[in-house]
């Protein structure tokens, strides 16, 4: 794979919408490059993100990793991450595995900042896109203007709520457990199990075969389950 080249730069009247643009692939290799360039607008108090994606052409597990790793501090302060200018094969990919419940995808950047801003943009009377256009679907954060949403299939099965995923535990460990992964995507079993130490998550010691043991009652011994597990329950 080839290198990636990120750069940041600022729109909003006062500079608050924070833009990070990509070009080439991101993947195991160079994700972190980008996951440093998101930590330092957040390290800034930059909460208001968009990740421009007009040059990107893969985007690996690892990629999609770092954008929600951190959607639930981002929101928390009032902020959003979303995407803008995806290209029709990681579209594609954003579809498939059904993203769109997490992040807020846009034709153009202007149209992203415009969910910031609450003002609105021309509208597009024709596209070279070849995918589905999306259509309006939710309210935008802190305006009252809507986000473009990709269009679902009809026959698309009904999402699962935050409280259905944590119905799965059945013991006070397990909920532990499910608060890790949800926070925590990609974690191995012995990283849960040390996460589990931390304050936020109890506090309190658990063996890595004590984390399997519930990790397989709750059928979550594989890594991709815990991964869709933890986009439903972002949601």
């Amino acid at each position: 794979m080839a290198d990636i080249q990120v750069n940041v730069s600022y729109a909003g009247g006062d500079n608050s919408i924070a833009i990070i643009s990509a070009k080439g692939f991101i993947d195991t290799t160079t994700a972190p490059e980008l996951e440093k360039k998101l930590e330092e607008q957040l390290a800034l108090n930059k909460y208001k993100i968009i990740v421009d994606l007009k040059n990107i052409d893969y985007v690996s597990s690892a990629g999609w990793g770092v954008f929600v790793s951190e959607i639930r501090e981002i929101r928390e302060n009032n902020g959003d991450l979303v995407l803008a200018n995806m290209s029709p094969d990681v579209y594609d990919v954003y579809e498939l595995m059904e993203f769109s419940s997490i992040l807020k995808s846009f034709d153009s950047v202007e149209e992203a900042i415009s969910y910031f801003t609450g003002e609105e943009v021309p509208v597009k009377t024709s596209s070279e896109k070849t995918r589905k256009i999306p259509e309006p679907a939710s309210t935008a954060v802190g305006s009252g203007t809507q986000s473009r949403n990709p269009e679902t299939v009809e026959q698309k099965k009904p999402e699962q709520s935050a409280e259905d995923v944590f119905s799965m535990a059945t013991s006070e460990l397990g909920r532990r457990i499910l608060n890790v992964i949800i926070d925590n995507p990609y974690f191995e079993v012995k990283e849960i199990a040390k996460a589990l130490r931390l304050p936020q998550y109890g506090g309190k010691k658990a063996s890595t075969g004590s984390v399997k043991r519930e990790l397989r009652s709750m059928g979550l011994l594989d890594k991709q389950k815990r991964f869709e597990i933890a986009m439903k329950g972002k949601g």
